[in-house]
């Protein structure tokens, strides 16, 4: 079960935007937290507050990393030959969780989670227990085969691809299957494979940390 009892679309408020839907999910659309709202002043922020703003709508998106683990990656990342950004989204969008999300496959990360943690999703044949497990090239991500026995969660899967997949950038990354309901990690991404429904320049995050 989840530690975050609450909804988790109360991280959107956290951000000093207009429009704060984080993930870009059509649910988030309808709440109060996330819609535009004219009459709202906007204070001027310091340098300091932009990068912050910056670095947390980032972070956010990735809302099953924790603050120390996204530093860590983070000060991997500058250490790369490759640009920053480029090696830093690298690291993110090869974790397990956000590839089921990225896919289609849940509706959110807090999904991703729970299913992984449940012992529902196997990498190369096995099963994986780990949200955080970092996929190499050729890898491939399935639905244990035991979980086809039980419709009622299957087609809730199925229901929540279709609901999804209208609303969702599928990267070119990754092949998937929608019948088997497998995943085949191709290559490693970059910045400008991945989709942030919130526009931001991403390149001034390592500043924050400075």
């Amino acid at each position: 079960m989840t530690k975050r009892l609450k909804s988790k679309f109360r991280i959107c408020k956290k951000l000093n935007r207009n429009y704060n839907n984080i993930w870009g999910l059509p649910k988030g659309d309808s709440l109060r937290s996330v819609q535009k709202i004219e009459k709202r002043k906007k204070k001027k922020a310091s340098l300091y507050g932009k990068l912050l703003g910056v670095k947390q709508s980032f972070r956010f998106f990735y809302c099953n990393l924790q603050e120390k683990s996204f530093k860590r990656i983070l000060k991997k990342s500058v250490n790369s030959p490759l640009t920053t950004l480029d090696r830093f989204v690298s690291f993110l969008e090869s974790r397990l969780d956000v590839v089921l999300f990225r896919s289609c496959f849940v509706s959110s990360m807090y999904n991703a989670r729970q299913l992984i943690n449940h012992g529902i999703v196997q990498v190369n044949g096995k099963v994986v227990r780990n949200p955080g497990t970092t996929l190499n090239q050729l890898d491939i991500i399935e639905i244990d085969e035991n979980l086809l026995k039980h419709e009622t969660k299957i087609d809730k899967i199925r229901n929540d691809v279709k609901k999804n997949f209208s609303s969702r950038f599928l990267p070119p990354y990754l092949e998937i299957d929608y019948k088997t309901l497998s995943i085949v990690f191709l290559w490693d991404p970059n910045y400008k494979s991945a989709y942030y429904p919130i526009k931001a320049n991403y390149n001034i995050i390592q500043r924050f940390y400075r």
